[in-house]
């Protein structure tokens, strides 16, 4: 069984505190907003972010590290995600 998404469709956010992680956003626009993101499933579909600040939380802020270091240490080396 997959995850149980929150869809979330045809909403236009405006200076707001959202999370990403099993959220499914679709025709939707969201401007000067603060996305909170853990490391789960989400979607974007047709949606507009502009002038927003993506804050990681534990596992997602270990895995954007580990790419960051990999990114420096090894160079000619490539990150591949299936």
């Amino acid at each position: 069984m997959g995850p149980q998404y929150i869809v979330v469709e045809g909403k236009k956010f405006t200076k707001e505190v959202l999370t990403l992680d099993n959220h499914v956003f679709r025709n939707c626009e969201m401007d000067y907003c603060q996305f909170y993101y853990s490391g789960g499933p989400y979607e974007l579909i047709d949606t507009h972010i502009t002038n927003s600040e993506l804050v990681l939380n534990q596992p997602a802020k270990n895995v954007y590290a580990a790419i960051q270091i990999f990114k420096t240490k090894s160079p000619g080396s490539k990150i591949v995600s299936e």
